[in-house]
């Protein structure tokens, strides 16, 4: 009987210290006085290749593995590989409808579990290739999904898709070719209001996943199970149901209409737009739009505490946009970035002075987060 009680106790006292964890109040006036020393372990700068093999136009993912970079250009539905040094590697161009093309491409994912590269088609089927670049197979998926969106490995076997579908998520066998469960459903109403792709984010080879309309950061690595991990609270910036609905409104307008959505007007409806999540061994971290200019919130797991800002101490706004291997990778141009010249080292600096804005890829910053 004593254990039973001591039990009980134990469990009342966890769930009492979860709550009081849970109900901590992100306050969104704040601006922290915050050094990017304080976030990260350390900088690196990398210059890219240039050639007129490896030309990049317009980069909407990148991936760190094993020592190398991946970049998906949107715009000449390439993917790029480089190494840890910059130097160019290879790229991955099979636009069309052949055994080993693609028509279009959603996604692109590491399977670290297999050791490759994964594009997702949008209409439903999925390429695999060495890290090497070399086609290994097309395989059709299931007509149940409607749109493909985001492609991630769950285990040797499993994969986890995100889709702009009723039911957001889906958990898919390889070997048995078949859904075992799709969750996640939305509201019409919610369906309307965030996109379902750009809120995953990985960690210690787990899958997390960022509901915005719940405030909540799921785990989408246990199929059975998909336990909470972290819950945000912004107070009375908590977005409301009102503010939802008068969102469905304008947009029902929109359309009506033929107009198109303006991203400025879009956040005017909300107490917050939330942006990219990122998490490491110290840092659960958010982007998100307040009052007209960006914020970014970092909870320290270890000190159990936020830290609310808007720009480091140092003038820096670490992008969340690209998030990989617990880093922030930002690329730039301008080599006259004077804020960049303040936290680099002279080694570092002499890399963004030999860049030529005019005919080089892009130079990239990232950032390791603690």
């Amino acid at each position: 009987m004593k254990n039973l009680i001591s039990l009980a106790l134990i469990s009342l006292l966890i769930l009492g210290c979860k709550s009081q964890e849970e109900a901590q109040i992100v306050d969104l006036e704040r601006n922290d006085q915050v050094s990017i020393f304080d976030l990260v372990d350390s900088i690196s700068v990398v210059k890219l290749e240039t050639n007129e093999n490896c030309f990049l136009s317009f980069l909407v993912q990148r991936i760190i593995y094993k020592n190398r970079f991946y970049f998906f250009d949107y715009k000449q539905r390439i993917i790029f590989c480089f190494d840890n040094n910059g130097k160019f590697l290879y790229k991955i161009n099979k636009f069309g409808r052949g055994p080993d093309e693609y028509e279009a491409i959603a996604s692109f994912s590491i399977d670290k579990f297999n050791d490759q590269l994964m594009i997702l088609v949008p209409y439903g089927s999925i390429l695999y290739y060495d890290l090497d670049g070399k086609f290994i197979s097309k395989e059709k998926l299931p007509s149940e999904i409607i749109a493909y969106n985001e492609v991630h490995s769950i285990n040797k076997d499993v994969l986890l898709f995100i889709s702009s579908n009723k039911i957001r998520a889906a958990y898919y066998s390889k070997s048995n070719k078949s859904l075992i469960k799709r969750f996640m459903e939305v509201t019409p109403e919610q369906d309307k209001v965030f996109s379902s792709t750009r809120r995953t984010y990985n960690y210690k080879d787990s899958i997390y996943y960022n509901d915005y309309t719940n405030n909540t950061i799921f785990n989408l690595s246990n199929i059975t199970f998909n336990n909470i991990k972290h819950k945000w609270n912004f107070g009375e910036n908590n977005n409301t149901n009102e503010q939802l609905q008068n969102f469905n409104l304008y947009k029902d307008n929109q359309k009506k209409n033929k107009k198109p959505l303006d991203f400025k007007d879009i956040i005017k409806f909300f107490n917050h737009y939330p942006g990219q999540s990122l998490e490491s061994n110290t840092f659960i971290g958010m982007s998100l739009h307040y009052k007209g200019s960006m914020k970014y919130v970092f909870y320290n797991k270890l000190a159990k505490i936020y830290k609310i800002f808007a720009n480091t101490t140092e003038g820096v706004s670490p992008y969340l946009d690209f998030i990989s291997n617990n880093s922030i990778i930002n690329t730039y141009s301008d080599k006259n970035n004077e804020i960049l010249k303040k936290i680099l080292s002279e080694e570092q600096k002499k890399i963004i002075e030999s860049h030529d804005q005019s005919n080089d890829n892009p130079f990239l910053v990232i950032y390791h987060i603690k």
